[in-house]
């Protein structure tokens, strides 16, 4: 029996090769995938799309973002591997109304938008759609065999497992039985909330701790000097780095140790929790700098530590795994799926680990309210930030997910932000590709 290799291609990209053993995989929302291939000269690929067309006015963009810009480009990938645009077959898929269908999202159609794009760049070529499952209210998976050139459209979360009995119960951990974050980490967080961490401090609060010190080394040498040991103290790194990135670093260490411990109930691969914690941080930060409404380094950290909660609930989740991921498929959400099953949710979860931890108000709030940023009493403008960045996220990331985007929800928190609907594209635009590559600890900077 071939064993098969799965290779998830991020939104934003595309990924192309002659025939081998190996499975290329989209998951695809409101985002657009493509397959082609020519199977006489056996070349194949699979994009994920983004949007339609460029929106801003920047000269330099990612033009693989975009179907109007990146088609072409991976044409032309296909072509100088051997392929000929003649014998080309398509497969597409993908551009759902996903979760509440809103009158937002019916007026915006990106996704049915960025597939009349594709047909129609497609049909100037004459290249032969073999399928075309486009629209829809799911989150979909393309999946194409680079081997045998054959292609599947799945819902995301479709499990093979039988589903646990409704009423699995189970040990919900403790709040005490977990290990805290580093102190180091703390105080910066602590530090963030009150405005008062500056240069020296933070150096000197790195260096008490052995085990972060040397992450945070590692970390700026592989990022920066491609692993040679350019940077080998904290006050290097501080020179080099600045301060501020090096307490983005440093919290971002810590909390991947925290979130890595979860992996087999929400997150649904091993690291899965803390890449989606640094990928919201990230946008989040940009989100803050487009709308001036908070500060970026507040709005990262607050992205950091949205879903703390999840790890409180996680061992309960990983017991009810299918039957949890059942519900979700449904019509519930993420959080009234929690509280009908588990009595509770994460968002209650983490707020009261925050509490525990001593973590200032604005980061705790974010915890609480970031599914529902209009019950916030304090902080509204910095948790509605984190609210949006966790929606972009979920809409444009490379793995499935458990949120379902509410687009009129979006268009509210947009407001609230001093933005507008109409502002949606260029956010987006404005994400750090390595989010959407799935790598998104490389953004750090």
């Amino acid at each position: 029996m071939t064993y098969y290799q799965k290779h998830h291609v991020p939104a934003g990209t595309f990924q192309v090769n002659a025939r081998k053993p190996m499975v290329l995989q989209a998951y695809l929302n409101s985002c657009v995938g493509v397959a082609l291939f020519d199977p006489e000269a056996g070349i194949g690929g699979l994009y994920h799309i983004l949007l339609p067309e460029p929106v801003s006015g920047k000269t330099e963009y990612n033009r693989e973002k975009y179907a109007a810009t990146g088609l072409p480009l991976f044409m032309g990938s296909l072509v100088r591997e051997g392929a000929e645009i003649s014998r080309l077959q398509a497969v597409i898929a993908g551009g759902a109304l996903s979760g509440k269908v809103s009158n937002q999202d019916i007026r915006l159609d990106i996704g049915g938008r960025t597939a009349e794009v594709v047909k129609e760049m497609l049909g100037k070529h004459g290249i032969h759609v073999v399928l075309s499952e486009t629209g829809g209210f799911f989150t979909c998976c393309l999946n194409f065999n680079l081997e045998t050139f054959e292609y599947e459209v799945i819902p995301a979360l479709l499990s093979s497992e039988e589903p646990a009995d409704e009423n699995t119960s189970g040990r919900i951990s403790s709040l005490d039985d977990l290990q805290p974050i580093p102190q180091v980490a703390l105080k910066i967080l602590r530090m963030i909330g009150e405005d008062t961490y500056d240069i020296r401090y933070l150096s000197q609060e790195v260096r008490k701790d052995q085990v972060i010190s040397a992450q945070v080394l590692k970390h700026c040498n592989a990022a920066i000097f491609a692993g040679q040991g350019g940077i080998d103290s904290i006050d290097d790194a501080l020179l080099i780095i600045g301060q501020t990135t090096l307490a983005k670093i440093i919290t971002a260490m810590a909390i991947k140790k925290l979130l890595n411990n979860s992996y087999t109930g929400y997150s649904l691969a091993k690291g899965g929790l803390y890449h989606h914690a640094i990928g919201v941080a990230l946008v989040a930060e940009k989100v803050a700098g487009l709308s001036g409404k908070a500060s970026p380094f507040a709005a990262y950290s607050a992205g950091l530590t949205h879903d703390l909660g999840k790890v409180v609930l996680d061992q309960f989740v990983s017991g009810a795994r299918p039957f949890f991921y059942r519900e979700i498929m449904g019509e519930s959400d993420l959080v009234e799926t929690e509280n009908r099953l588990l009595k509770t949710d994460h968002t209650k979860a983490g707020y009261k680990l925050a509490q525990k931890w001593d973590l200032p108000p604005s980061i705790s709030n974010t915890i609480r309210y970031h599914h529902q940023p209009e019950a916030s009493k304090a902080h509204l403008e910095l948790v509605t930030i984190v609210s949006v960045a966790d929606t972009l996220f979920h809409m444009f990331s490379a793995g499935p997910s458990l949120h379902k985007v509410d687009m009129n929800s979006l268009s509210r928190r947009l407001e609230i932000l001093g933005m507008s609907i109409s502002d949606f594209p260029a956010i987006v635009d404005a994400i750090p590709h390595q989010v959407l590559t799935g790598s998104p600890e490389l953004a750090i900077n």
